[in-house]
């Protein structure tokens, strides 16, 4: 781990992702920095394409990378799509991650997710219970492909020197979530719920689960990253 911060100014920046939630939040704060900031559409560049993903890195060069992009989803998401929830993932990270390495990208972040401790983990998560038990089922194969994305930036710093980094967004919701009365996150799901059943005079609200299982407390909000390390 860098012991300063990476200074952004300056800087060409590259935030992969940025239609998405907290992709889009990154734009919004980058906006206000001197930074020349990178963004491309699916329909440019499909992160999913090595070969093009490569070209594009080739032309543009960013010495800063956020690597937010990802094909996400709530239970019902995960649990049906999950081949495209598996390989798109898995693509996305490892051809941005070995781009960036390729084209000597000086920093780039990785967001992983808190799906990818197990099932059973001690509350409140803590970084070492990762890999120490089964995953949940219903969103194992995004839990490993985020998992290999985390790993993959691990082997970067340790065989090349890479400056890359991984950080884990839990409960994230924000401006640009998804409210799909199926697809969607929880927090967007039960304030989907709340509403509807308000604005239909609902006297009950009906919800997944058995209320039994636990979430970490904590609720992430992407806002203020001028610097990272």
């Amino acid at each position: 781990m860098a012991s300063t911060p990476f200074e952004l100014t300056g800087k060409t920046v590259f935030v992969a992702g940025h239609r998405g939630m907290v992709g889009s939040a990154l734009v919004r704060r980058l906006a206000e920095e001197n930074v020349e900031l990178l963004t491309v559409s699916r329909s440019e560049v499909d992160l999913r394409d090595q070969a093009a993903v490569a070209r594009w890195f080739a032309a543009r060069r960013p010495q800063a990378v956020f690597l937010a992009a990802a094909k996400v989803g709530g239970i019902v998401a995960n649990n049906t799509l999950r081949a495209e929830f598996l390989y798109d993932n898995l693509a996305i990270a490892t051809n941005v991650i070995h781009a960036a390495h390729v084209n000597r990208c000086e920093k780039l972040m990785f967001f992983g997710s808190s799906c990818i401790y197990p099932k059973l983990a001690v509350q409140p998560l803590r970084e070492e219970s990762m890999l120490t038990g089964p995953l949940e089922p219903t969103n194992e194969p995004y839990a490993i492909a985020k998992i290999a994305g985390i790993k993959m930036v691990e082997a970067y710093r340790s065989q090349y020197g890479s400056n890359f980094i991984s950080v884990m967004p839990t409960n994230l919701y924000g401006r640009g979530d998804n409210y799909h009365p199926e697809y969607s996150h929880v927090v967007a799901a039960l304030i989907r719920r709340f509403h509807e059943a308000k604005t239909s005079g609902a006297k009950n609200v009906v919800v997944w689960g058995t209320g039994t299982p636990r979430r970490d407390s904590s609720l992430s909000m992407i806002w203020r990253t001028p610097a990272f390390t």
